[in-house]
């Protein structure tokens, strides 16, 4: 992964959070609070963490 892939799974979970925040419909929130957490979880993985030490 480069440090295109992290910024942009950065920038997506940062917009997530965002939109939920703003959601007012609790499904919308939910789905938004979701796919936040997905791309948080990307951030984590070994791949992501190795590409930042590179």
């Amino acid at each position: 992964m480069s440090s295109r892939d992290l910024e942009y799974y950065q920038r997506r979970e940062r917009q997530e959070r965002e939109r939920a925040a703003r959601a007012e419909d609790t499904t919308a929130r939910r789905v938004h609070l979701e796919l936040a957490e997905r791309y948080s979880t990307l951030l984590q993985s070994p791949a992501i963490l190795s590409a930042v030490q590179a």
